[in-house]
């Protein structure tokens, strides 16, 4: 019988089906991969773009994508970028970022995550701080294009890497190392400022609207006693194990107390040596509540038995003002909190303070009786109607200002005057342990620390506060209850000699002469008012058929700054329709015999840089046309825009002995930009309506032409030549 034998297998035999299976699996994972990028790889970027929530007290609501209201959050989850975050009354929360930055949440606080950006190298945080206060650690950032922001309604602060708490709408404060604040005006930042650790900064209505207007007000401080005094520097202090023997004077206890009805209660964690009980006196500082209670507890040092309750004092306390509160006034507000749960009324000095549902409560003009010290009686009546004695806040009253401060260097001559040569000159002087504050010629000093005795001031004509001839220096010490001291003055005489262009010797000021050194009031030479002088190149206003514009500017053309007007006028009685601009006025009511518009930037209908022509047009019930009235606003469309040097001075030629001057003066509202001598000025705030820099003269003739920028358009120009006079 014939066997065959199978054929032989080569080595192609065994390679090929490999490579095939291998292609084949590489074509599953190239696929998945490409899948995976397409389908997958935003929602994969979500989910490390998150951010963990850790409830440390009370109770909070999130408000995630996709749904309509706020509703509670749960404790141990993950936010996401465009959701949002709130605490109520009595909780507080801890935010951990995904590159190691924490926020924590104050009482009363909602954020919004702006932007969670990361992808391999770099990450964007942006948290819109929408009211209450939060405290961050930003971790050192070293990678350019990353970045951590949080934004208020007045403030954008960026960091990369810091410890700070902001309060919103416009105070932070630096604890560890830096950030940047920009001043926002209709959601644009116009003004900068590096915060270094340490300092504070507060920016008020008064300041921001100063602001706008191009003045510079004092924003930035020494980090405040008082700030450091609140429950929740300490809270966060603690936490991060930052407080040391300035905010703490003992070790934590947990101190136990019995009330009038023999229940003993722990009341938590008590910074200090002091225990509140009602078998014996305390002595001694206490400084907040434990950890979660709201910021603003009772602060500062109590003396004498106490007779109320801890867990009343916990349910019911003082967030204003802190205790060993100094005031110079007679009267004062007192604001707190309570637990509606337990509490249903607080009694101040046996009145029944005013009380809101969501758990605060106030009374307004609450009188102090004798000056130094004044006990104010606090009460909380829980729901039997039992009212329980808490401990009393302590509040001085102080009338007596302080002693005026001493110029040390340079002293005061008893002549009048000191000489002096140099164009700079720092002025230093001594007040008293009790002061708070130092003001020196309406300026408040941002680096003077409350309760030292030595202050300095740095006067140089570079920045504007020093100039040829006498300068009158006014200090003013001011104490924490507001009273201030009688001026101590000081007048330096610059020695150099300032010539005019018609070469007569006089000690004209190289300082902004619209301004006044004693009030501290700027008159700008650029008016917005409505009722300015009409342009000759307007149109002129008309009326006829009885239609009259009777404002603004009482219905005559006019050239300004301002973007909101009331158009206003009369009809005759039998108009049944009127328009303006071919808007039909609803809320005209037919024979009144007058009519309003509204003509606003904001809604459109008022465009800057422009003439804007109003018509306004009546007619009767049949259609027909019985009048118009017209009037042309010009918003600094033309020559109004143009800028004007002032300083040194209106001259053309200007001659001076001095080698460094400042040059500044007015421009149009709108100028977006403004340059001199082809150079931008980086300072310059649009809308601001004046310009200043400090520029250094050359031996002879120094020629400096401004001009500014509008839309990509330049306004006209203004020259002015300097002689430098050896």
């Amino acid at each position: 019988m014939y066997y065959q034998m199978p054929p032989r297998k080569r080595a192609h035999n065994y390679v090929l089906p490999f490579l095939v299976i291998v292609l084949l699996f590489g074509a599953v994972v190239l696929a998945w991969w490409g899948l995976n990028k397409m389908f997958l790889g935003e929602s994969q970027a979500t989910l490390n773009e998150k951010v963990f929530l850790s409830i440390e007290a009370g109770s909070a609501k999130a408000m995630t994508v996709g749904k309509s209201d706020w509703q509670n959050a749960p404790d141990k989850i993950y936010l996401y970028r465009g959701e949002g975050l709130k605490t109520g009354s009595d909780g507080r929360a801890t935010l951990t970022f995904f590159d190691q930055s924490i926020m924590r949440l104050n009482t009363n606080t909602e954020v919004a995550f702006s932007s969670l950006k990361k992808n391999t190298d770099s990450f964007n945080i942006l948290v819109n701080l929408k009211k209450g206060d939060v405290w961050t650690k930003v971790e050192r950032i070293v990678n350019p294009d990353s970045k951590f922001s949080i934004t208020t309604d007045l403030l954008t602060i960026d960091t990369r890497g810091a410890v700070l708490s902001v309060t919103a709408p416009s105070t932070v404060y630096v604890l560890q190392g830096s950030a940047q604040i920009g001043v926002k005006y209709d959601d644009a930042v116009f003004k900068t400022y590096t915060l270094g650790v340490g300092q504070q900064f507060n920016l008020d209505p008064a300041k921001l609207d100063s602001l706008k207007k191009g003045e510079d007000m004092e924003t930035i401080f020494a980090l405040s006693d008082q700030f450091k005094q609140t429950n929740w520097y300490g809270w966060n202090a603690k936490k991060d194990g930052m407080i040391d023997a300035f905010e703490e004077s003992g070790t934590d206890t947990s101190a136990t107390t019995t009330d009038t009805t023999g229940a003993t209660t722990t009341t938590g964690s008590t910074t200090g040596t002091a225990t509140s009980s009602t078998t014996g006196s305390s002595t001694g500082s206490t400084t907040g509540s434990p950890s979660g209670s709201p910021t603003g507890s009772p602060t500062g040092s109590t003396t004498g038995s106490s007779t109320g309750l801890a867990n009343m004092d916990r349910v019911a306390y003082v967030t204003s003002p802190s205790q060993g509160f100094a005031t110079n006034k007679s009267s004062f507000s007192i604001e707190g909190k309570f637990d509606t749960s337990k509490v249903k009324a607080v009694y101040v000095n046996g009145a029944k303070a005013v009380a809101s549902d969501d758990g605060s409560w106030k009374m307004d003009s609450v009188k102090l009786l004798i000056e130094g010290e004044n006990k104010i009686k606090l009460e909380a009546e829980d729901m039997a109607g039992v009212k329980k004695t808490l401990d009393p806040l302590v509040v001085v009253y102080d009338k007596t200002p302080p002693p005026a401060p001493v110029f040390t260097d340079p002293k005061p001559s008893t002549t009048g005057s000191t000489a002096i040569e140099t164009v700079e000159q720092m002025i230093k002087g001594t007040v008293s342990e009790d002061t708070q504050a130092v003001i020196v010629n309406d300026y408040r000093l941002g680096k003077y620390v409350p309760g030292s005795k030595a202050w300095q001031y740095y006067a140089k004509v570079e920045f504007g506060n020093l100039k040829a001839g006498d300068n009158e220096f006014k200090a003013i010490a001011e104490d924490k209850a507001g009273n201030q001291s009688e001026p101590a003055t000081l007048i330096l005489t610059l020695d150099q000699k300032v010539i005019d262009a018609a070469g007569v010797t006089t000690t004209a000021p190289t300082t902004d002469t619209t301004t006044s050194s004693s009030t501290g009031a700027t008159t700008s030479s650029t008016t917005s008012s409505p009722t300015s002088s009409p342009t000759s190149n307007l149109p002129k206003a008309s009326a006829t058929g009885g239609v009259k514009i009777t404002a603004p500017n009482n219905g005559e053309s006019f050239t300004t700054s301002d973007t909101e007007f009331e158009i206003a006028g009369t009809v005759p009685e039998s108009t049944a329709k009127v328009t303006v601009n071919d808007y039909a006025l609803s809320l005209y009511v037919v024979g009144s015999g007058t009519f309003k518009y509204r003509a606003y930037k904001s809604i459109g209908n008022l465009e800057i840089g422009k003439q804007n022509l109003y018509t306004v047009k009546a007619y009767d019930d049949a259609g027909k046309l019985l009048g118009s009235a017209s009037i042309t606003i010009d918003v600094q469309s033309g020559a109004s825009a143009d800028p004007v040097i002032t300083i040194p001075s209106e001259d053309a030629t200007y001659s001076t002995t001095l080698d460094t001057l400042v040059i500044g003066g007015t421009i149009g509202k709108w100028v977006t930009r403004v340059y001199l001598n082809d150079k931008e000025l980086t300072d310059y705030i649009p809308g601001s309506e004046k310009w200043k820099t400090t520029m250094k003269l050359a031996p002879g003739k120094n020629t400096f032409t401004v001009v500014g920028e509008r839309n990509g358009e330049q306004t006209g120009k203004d020259t002015i030549v300097i002689t430098l006079e050896q």
